[in-house]
């Protein structure tokens, strides 16, 4: 697509995404149309001015988080304040809190813009 976006286009996906919901890397580059891979999709959180996206509710497949190299236990204390629950292996909840986002379809219906009267009748005439 000419002018084509995609890192400002996980920047917005990612700002409508919910307090307490996470998503995966893998699931936005779908939403982008696979424009960016998973990989592409961090390179896209990083470069994202400081403080506006919610980057912590993004993790690996499965659940896993995926900075606790860089930032241990930092992401996982975010979601937890979310209300975010881990399971025993420290993985994200998924069934609990995967956000569900199906890729926008693009549709076009057709409207008719002509404009009927309805003619009233009463019972008995």
């Amino acid at each position: 697509m000419p002018g084509d976006k995609p890192f400002e286009r996980v920047w917005k996906i990612l700002g409508k995404l919910p307090r307490g919901r996470v998503t995966t890397y893998g699931q936005l580059s779908q939403l982008i149309g696979g424009r960016l891979t998973p990989i592409g999709i961090g390179w896209a959180i990083r470069a994202a001015p400081e403080g506006t996206i919610p980057w912590h509710r993004v993790v690996g497949a499965k659940g896993r988080i995926a900075t606790h190299r860089e930032h241990p236990g930092l992401q996982r204390e975010m979601l937890e304040s979310e209300g975010v629950r881990f399971t025993a292996d420290g993985h994200v909840d998924m069934t609990r809190h995967a956000w569900s986002r199906s890729p926008k379809t693009t549709s076009k219906t057709k409207t008719n813009s002509k404009k009927t009267k309805t003619k009233r009748v009463s019972p008995g005439r």
